[in-house]
């Protein structure tokens, strides 16, 4: 029972952790490594009685463990979480410099490494026994980056989306790559052999891995497309469609099992999320970060028992570390060179300042130090290079925990990358100024109340809100338009996922409308709001169909034909038509709050003309629509109106629960009777009468 014992004792060590130095700079991660340190120290040197002698004997086990446990049991939870978790629209624009970095550049890092191992060797500072293949496995090994405090620390900084995506992503395939060309090097010098060239099996392994997660993703998106709101099985197949994905890729098909969880989790952050019913997916992502959160925990706190009890070392050894510390940053800082002229015309580009964080923030981690443990067990190396290559690949790790993760902030703040536009920074004072103002008022209000009319009116006074003003950096492309434009469209993109989440859109429709507001998102607020092409091919009739329409005949086959086309088209310019009333409750609401600049009504009117040009495009392609399609639109119309209802009654429902009326066994009777009136109208078909009869609900 000592493995159960030390997860127990592990997870209540992390958690106290987290809890007395949550308020400390140093990064969680880093905190558990050096926890897991003094662990090994004490098991170590026999530091713990003999009456605690269980307690020893779990934290060996940590300290021995098989790293195919590393891989089978902790991977998929890391790796599938971190590809779900990406939002698909910015990694597509930046996954063309993160395949740049995690393929040509992993092999320039690699060579410039076993270059310099080489040379260590060559000059008689140490490493004498080693050879060029297991300087290339070397390179590999340590070419593993595991990124997740730097990207923690990015996002509690609020930096940009871009460049936290651009680093995730290169972590995910460049595990994936690496441990890909690990196996190139690691089988020869196994004793194993294969007949298929390096490259070709390389290409097997990387691609065959990729298209073996897409094909499970489409399996897992039908399962689930046939679920309603039954979050236990949807979280169930997600979990074991991770595992199995790599276990299968591993085992069974002998290709990469990261990549087939990168192709899984990217497909299901982007088309698969729509398949997740929308009451399930709050509860997936809380589960999901809980996994993390432990395996997280478990995994930096036995990186930390590794180290200290297993390293074997001399004091040249320390030499060498140093010198490859510092070597493996200057290859990193070569390969982006080599690569920045076209990483920055890709995509989204990348700025010196972003290549900078990309450089220093490639820290190493716990796929690295297991490759390094299967080294450690080939006896087909003599002893002295086993020990080195742990040594150095778990020093390496130590180091750009202890020194680049604690660092990575102050880099960034220095490099200005969380700097404040002056137009968010105006936005946000006046908005702080607004609501301080109606609590002021809140609190005369309470204090003037009989019940608390005793109560002490300057403690009352200290609890009022206290915010700090933002520091207000004018550059030339100040822009406050441009930033109440970004607000408005963050606020539409909402609009639609929750007109999705309630049933009123399809997820076709959420999606492609997603898609267009993320695309003007990256244009910074410098469009027009009315400015829309997707929209303009979307919502109108081609000059064909104008000429069809003459013809009945042709006119009822192309509607019949063209019958799920039409209903997205509707649904598409119903969406859009209500997430833009939406935005014009959100100005009003800036002109109530007076987050707006006082006086500033050419602003105010321009972002009302914007919305309220395209509420009128919309209208009038829904009135087209209307007389065209008549009985699309009132299939498609008797549907929402329907789903509306059912949603207004769903919520009486819990409002009921929440008030203690109804126990959780009435609402849950209740609330499957509407999610059964809900599956049925989805089928509702209109027949040519305003009755659904027998067949609606």
């Amino acid at each position: 029972m000592e493995p159960l014992l030390f997860i127990i004792f592990a997870l209540i060590l992390g958690t106290l952790t987290r809890h007395l130095l949550k308020k400390t700079p140093i990064p969680y991660t880093v905190l558990l490594v050096v926890t897991g340190v003094l662990l090994g120290v004490i098991t170590r040197f026999h530091l713990i009685s003999d009456s605690f002698e269980v307690v020893y004997r779990s934290i060996s086990w940590a300290g021995s463990i098989n790293p195919h446990v590393v891989f089978f049991v902790f991977l998929p939870t890391l790796i599938f979480e971190a590809a779900f978790g990406m939002d698909w629209h910015t990694f597509r624009k930046t996954s063309v410099n993160a395949t740049l970095l995690a393929g040509p550049g992993i092999l320039v890092a690699l060579g410039f490494t076993a270059l310099l191992l080489i040379g260590i060797r060559d000059l008689n500072i140490g490493l004498q026994n080693w050879t060029w293949p297991v300087a290339l496995m070397f390179g590999a090994v340590i070419s593993a980056s595991d990124p997740v405090a730097v990207v923690a620390i990015l996002k509690e900084m609020g930096a940009s989306k871009k460049l936290s995506t651009l680093i995730d992503g290169e972590a995910i395939l460049n595990d994936g790559t690496a441990i890909v060309l690990f196996m190139v090097f690691y089988l020869p010098l196994s004793g194993q052999t294969t007949e298929m060239n390096p490259f070709l099996d390389f290409l097997k392994v990387a691609v065959g891995g990729t298209l073996f997660g897409l094909i499970v993703a489409r399996f897992v998106m039908f399962w689930l497309k046939n679920v309603f709101n039954d979050a236990l099985v949807e979280i169930v197949v997600l979990l074991a469609s991770a595992y199995l994905t790599f276990y299968i890729a591993e085992e069974f098909l002998h290709i990469s099992g990261v990549l087939g969880l990168f192709g899984l989790g990217i497909t299901m952050a982007s088309v698969g999320k729509t398949r997740i019913s929308p009451e399930v997916i709050k509860f997936l992502h809380e589960f999901w970060d809980l996994a993390v959160y432990l395996a997280n925990t478990l995994i930096f706190i036995i990186v930390g028992v590794i180290i200290a009890s297993r390293v074997n070392f001399t004091i040249n050894d320390f030499v060498v570390l140093i010198l490859l510390y510092a070597g493996i940053h200057a290859a990193r800082a070569v390969m982006i060179a080599l690569l920045y002229p076209v990483m920055k015309r890709s995509g989204y580009g990348i700025t010196f300042k972003d290549a900078v964080v990309t450089w220093y923030g490639a820290l190493r981690g716990a796929v690295g130090l297991a490759l390094a443990l299967i080294v450690a067990g080939m006896e087909t190396i003599p002893v002295e290079i086993r020990d080195q290559f742990l040594f150095l690949t778990a020093g390496i790790v130590m180091l750009t925990l202890l020194i680049n993760a604690t660092t990575i902030k102050s880099i960034v703040s220095k490099l200005g990358l969380t700097r404040m536009a002056a137009s968010k920074a105006i936005i946000l004072n006046q908005t702080f100024q607004s609501i301080s103002d109606e609590m002021e008022a809140e609190a005369k209000a309470i204090s003037g109340d009989r019940y608390f009319r005793n109560a002490d009116k300057e403690i009352i006074k200290k609890y009022l809100p206290q915010h700090k003003k933002v520091k207000i950096e004018f550059t030339l492309d100040s822009n406050e338009l441009a930033e109440l434009r970004r607000r408005v469209l963050e606020k539409e993109k909402a609009s639609y996922w929750e007109q999705f989440n309630k049933g009123l859109i399809s997820s076709e429709t959420v999606i492609k409308l997603s898609e267009s507001i993320s695309e003007m998102l990256d244009r910074n607020g410098n469009m027009p709001l009315d400015e829309r092409n997707d929209l303009e091919n979307m919502l109108r009739n081609s000059g064909f169909l104008n000429k069809l329409q003459s013809i009945k005949w042709l006119f009822v086959i192309y509607r019949k034909i063209n019958y799920n086309k039409l209903v997205l088209s509707y649904d598409y310019g119903m969406g859009f038509v209500a997430a833009q009333n939406s935005n014009l409750e959100l100005i009003e609401g800036f002109k109530r709050s007076g987050a707006l600049s006082s006086g500033d009504e050419i602003i105010n009117e321009q972002l009302h003309d914007e919305i309220s040009q395209n509420i009128i495009h919309g209208q009038t392609f829904l009135r087209n629509f209307k007389k065209f399609y008549p009985e699309i639109y009132i299939e498609a119309a008797t549907k929402k109106a329907v789903q509306t209802l059912l949603n207004d009654e769903k919520a009486k429902v819990e409002g009921l629960l929440r008030s203690g009326r109804i126990d959780l066994d009435e609402a849950g009777k209740l609330l499957a009777n509407i999610e059964g009136r809900m599956k049925i109208i989805h089928k509702y078909r209109y027949r040519g009468n305003s009755d659904m009869g027998e067949e609606g609900i």
